[in-house]
């Protein structure tokens, strides 16, 4: 292993420590708190919907956030150990109904929605496109039907073809779109997250 990618694993394991330390599952609950301070879009008593939220560390953060008085519910198709104040759903995005929400008439519409999804990676390039697109176009769905109108969202995408593809769709259907990139992603990463805010339904 070359002195220069031996650092970026170095680098990987710090955040990886530091986000353990803080008492977060997952080094992903420090890329959630360094874009929330950047851009504040998480507030008190809002209503949170975290797809693909294994093992739960943007969970973790977003209930911090929010409080009491808020509210989140995490989906993923992995299990996921209990949050206090977090409701799970073990369940495809895909296959997910308005009936899975009746734990609270008042749940719906939600104010943010957001996806650290990704497919499981094959290393073939067009193949992990077209995957990241389909978890995408998943993800489309549910914030159309359960995003409330000028709700905000904050969605992974790699760098390419998922990139455009969810680029092109946020601007037409929110009032701003910012491109994110967390200095906790590894280096190696061709990760990115956008932030979209005021969301119009078409």
């Amino acid at each position: 292993m070359s002195k220069r990618s031996n650092n970026k694993y170095k680098k990987g394991d710090s955040f990886s420590k530091k986000a353990k330390n803080l008492g977060y599952r997952s080094r992903a609950a420090l890329k959630l708190l360094e874009i929330q301070k950047k851009d504040n879009f998480l507030g008190k008593g809002i209503k949170v919907l975290d797809l693909g939220s294994s093992p739960g560390g943007w969970c973790q953060v977003s209930k911090k956030i929010i409080g009491e008085k808020g509210r989140v519910i995490g989906i993923d198709i992995k299990g996921m150990e209990k949050i206090c104040g977090v409701y799970f759903l073990k369940k495809d995005i895909g296959l997910v109904k308005t009936s899975d929400f009746i734990l609270d008439e008042n749940i719906l519409p939600f104010d943010v929605v957001l996806s650290d999804m990704a497919p499981n990676i094959s290393g073939i390039a067009y193949t992990d496109s077209a995957l990241m697109i389909i978890l995408l176009e998943k993800f489309i769905k549910i914030i159309e039907k359960y995003l409330k109108i000028q709700g905000q969202v904050l969605v992974k995408a790699f760098q390419g073809e998922s990139l455009e593809f969810i680029t092109n769709y946020m601007k037409s259907h929110f009032e701003t779109v910012r491109i994110r990139k967390p200095s906790s992603s590894r280096s190696s990463s061709s990760e990115y997250y956008l932030l979209g805010k005021g969301f119009k339904r078409k």
